[in-house]
């Protein structure tokens, strides 16, 4: 594990570029949370979340900060539990015949 962390320590422009785009794919999810086009309980609004705390822990690794690291461990692992929640429900639902073959989750205006 440390000589993969080393590996990434020696491409502080890698790492760099992977931190912006954590920053690009929340400021992505947040915008499309504010429009109105995905709703915040929604499965991709948590998987966007997921993956841009995953791409600023990544980035963590040339610049380690503690306050940060924590931050985006928080949103990585609810996240992933919140997903699994999502997809054990939808199994449940799905042995039980309610569940559709690709949930839609739209947002409606006044929710």
């Amino acid at each position: 594990m440390y000589e993969f962390l080393d590996v990434l320590r020696q491409h502080p422009d890698v790492l760099q570029k992977v931190g912006v785009c954590g920053f690009s794919l929340y400021i992505l999810a947040f915008t499309c949370l504010q429009t109105g086009k995905v709703c915040g309980n929604s499965a991709l609004y948590t998987g966007l979340v997921v993956c841009a705390a995953s791409c600023v822990l990544i980035s963590l690794a040339s610049a380690f900060n503690l306050a940060a690291f924590l931050i985006q461990s928080s949103y990585v692992l609810i996240g992933l539990f919140g997903l699994a929640r999502r997809f054990v429900k939808w199994r449940s639902d799905r042995a039980a015949g309610r569940a559709q073959v690709f949930p839609s989750h739209s947002v409606t205006p006044g929710h």
